[in-house]
Parts: structure tokens; sequence; C-alpha cells
């Protein structure tokens, strides 16, 4: 099987690249200058710790996935400084204060207090017995505990800060629905279940009636009203289970998982009506209609929103303000 190639540019795991080579460089060059020095053991030593992080690096940029290059190097990040600790007193202290750092990039925050925790521990148990002044033991504690807490302040302002960009990537800013991102992850997660357990689910599309003529007469403002409220509508009338999307202009997508014909019917049927019954733009009469598909094994998500939109269309051409449901195969 080819190996997936990514341009530089582009590449998902780029930083993870870029540490596993630096990681290398630096822990080789150390056991460059052991070998010249005699020191075979850690020369050997350092080696195979940079062959593993050049390894980890490879293996990254040829498959652009990096969670086995972070865990590992978080291993190696709390692992390595013990054993310098208990080959060279002094020299291992050093390898502590940068791997605390480097394991809150590595891995997330819970993993990271856990893998720290631990490493300290051990770090604890390698002083133990050692002749080291309370004063020498009293600065590694203070510095090594505000070196976590910072490391630990940053990676939590960090990780709230992904899932809110994350969350707002995925969100409609004018009715607060899934976009079309959102909506685009949703189906290839809806269609892996129907492949692997054969889940069934429903797919509707819906769009606003002559919606045009609404923005040419009361103006864009009322349009996007009319758009905010209907979204609220849809919404409020789905299971906990259901998605409703926003994927441009006027027009909302439903996906409804574990959902028969019967029931996708009922359900379209039913948002249609109240819709027709509600003031979604006051004093003002609005409908919408409606092209609902079952998914079926053969399906990708372009065929299956194709399908959908075939039979929004037939609604529209029948009259409008209607349920049109593709027929059963």
């Amino acid at each position: 099987m080819r190996e997936k190639t990514f341009r530089w540019e582009e590449h998902p795991a780029k930083t993870m690249v870029i540490f596993s080579v630096l990681g290398s460089s630096a822990i080789g060059g150390f056991g460059i200058h052991r070998l010249i020095t005699g020191d075979y053991l850690l020369a050997a030593f350092d080696f195979v710790i940079a062959f593993m992080f050049l390894s980890l690096g490879i293996f990254t940029y040829r498959t652009g996935k990096d969670a086995l290059a972070r865990a590992s190097s978080a291993a190696v990040a709390a692992i390595g400084p013990l054993v310098f600790l208990q080959m060279f007193d002094t020299e291992g202290i050093y390898w502590v204060y940068s791997s605390t750092i480097v394991i809150y990039y590595l891995v997330p925050i819970r993993q990271a207090v856990v893998i720290n925790t631990l490493m300290l521990i051990g770090v604890g148990g390698v002083f133990w017995g050692v002749d080291y002044s309370n004063f020498q033991l009293y600065s590694f504690l203070v510095t090594i505990g505000l070196i976590n807490g910072f490391s630990f302040a940053f990676a939590l302002t960090e990780e709230r800060n992904k899932a809110l960009l994350r969350s707002l990537s995925l969100k409609d800013d004018l009715t607060d629905v899934g976009n079309r991102r959102a909506f685009t992850e949703k189906m290839t997660e809806t269609i892996g279940f129907h492949k692997r357990y054969g889940v069934s689910a429903c797919l509707v599309c819906i769009d606003i009636d002559r919606f045009k003529a609404i923005n040419d007469t009361l103006g864009h403002a009322i349009g996007d009203i009319a758009i905010k409220n209907l979204a609220n509508c849809i919404t409020r009338m789905l299971r906990e289970s259901d998605r409703v999307f926003r994927i441009g202009g006027d027009e909302f997508v439903i996906i409804a998982d574990g959902t028969d014909r019967q029931a996708a019917f009922q359900l379209t049927e039913k948002i249609r009506k109240t819709v027709e019954e509600t003031d979604i733009i006051p004093g003002r009469d609005l409908t919408i209609s409606l092209g609902v598909t079952m998914l079926k094994a053969e399906d990708t998500t372009d065929s299956w929103l194709d399908r959908a939109d075939a039979e929004l269309y037939k609604a529209k051409n029948a009259g409008r303000n209607r349920v049109q449901m593709e027929e059963a195969a």
C-alpha cells in the first residue's frame, strides 16, 4: 500500500516532526561528545534515544499521525532524567526542568499531570539517601514547583482556547447551529456507523419558500431574522441525538440517526406544519419545503446529499410547503 504523502507547508503534524528532529539532533550531539571522551555506555544510551526520536519523526512525517510520537516522546522525557540522575547526580537535574515543560506540550493536560507527578516521585526516590543540603532540596522543590504550575496554567489555557476555536469553527455565526464543516464531519461519522453497525439514518434538506422575495421586499435584516427564528424553531423539535446545520443562505439540513422511514416522515411533517403555524416573521406567512432520504449502504457524503437535494427540488416543483420523501428502494 502506498504511503500517504503531504506537502510540508500543509503537513498536519509539522510541529511534532520538527520536535523529533531537534530532539534527535540535540541528544545525538551529547552521544558524540561522550563517544569522543570514552564514555561508551552513556554514548550508546544517547544514540538509542536519538534514534528513537528520529524514527518517530520519520513515521510522523510519512503518516501525518503524531499521537504515537507524542506519547513515546513524553515517556522518554520522563524516564530520561531519572536515568541521568541515577548515574550523574548533578547533570540529571537539568533535564528534569526541560522535561517538565516538554511533557505538558506533548500530551493532554491530564496525562501530563500524571506523568510529571510520577517523574517527580521517581526523582524523590533517587534523591532519597543522597547527601544534598536542605537549601539545595528546597531550591529544587520551589523551582520545579513553579515550572509545573506555570506549565499547567499555560497548557490549561491553550487547551481551552483550542476547544473554543474548534467550537467556533463548527458553528454558524448567525444561527448558532452547525455549519458546513460540522455537517460534513457528522455525515462522515453517520455513514461510518451505518457501515459498521447498520444504524439507520435520514437526511433532510430544508429550504425557505420564496426567500428571495422576503429579502427583496422586507430587506436582508428581516431575512436574517427569519433564518435565525427558523433555526430556533427546528432545533426545539429535534431529539437530543438529531443535528441541524445551516449549509448556506436559507438552506438547512438535518441528520437524524436511528430513524426509520416512518419516523423520518413524521418528524419532517411535524417540522413543516409547526413552521407554517409559527410567526417566523411577525405578520407574514412563511413556509418551507423539505426533501428526505434514507441512508443507503453504498452512499458517500456527496451521493447522500445529492439525493436529498433532488427530493427538495421535487417538493419545490410540486408546489412548495410540503415534504418530499424519496421512494423506498
